[in-house]
């Protein structure tokens, strides 16, 4: 099991730089591409229906070869949802701290 680390996401109250909208998500995601620092800035509705430890907490987003290996042993927050037919990710609880796991279809 190899992970390697993708981006930090940060939870914020105001607009970003060249953020893109999620309808579906109910958020607003300024990506880790358009920061140095490789940062994703996540501003959320409140009727986002994203679970409320992705939406308050800071998370690290890992690229992961199988999100299957992981998601038995991690609680699962949020998915695993298919964001393109390129890209799935899941929103586990791993030792208290919320990450990310980025699963890449070639």
């Amino acid at each position: 099991m190899t992970m390697e680390i993708m981006h930090i996401g940060l939870p914020v109250m105001t607009p970003q730089k060249n953020e893109e909208y999620s309808e579906s998500l109910k958020l607003y995601v300024s990506g880790p591409d358009n920061n140095p620092m490789k940062f994703e800035y996540l501003r959320f509705e409140a009727d986002t229906p994203m679970h409320p430890d992705v939406v308050n907490n800071v998370h690290i987003a890992y690229k992961v070869d199988q999100i299957a290996e992981y998601i038995d042993k991690y609680e699962v927050l949020e998915g695993p949802m298919a964001l393109s037919e390129e890209l799935t990710i899941v929103f586990v609880k791993i030792d208290g701290a919320v990450c990310e796991l980025m699963e890449f279809h070639n």
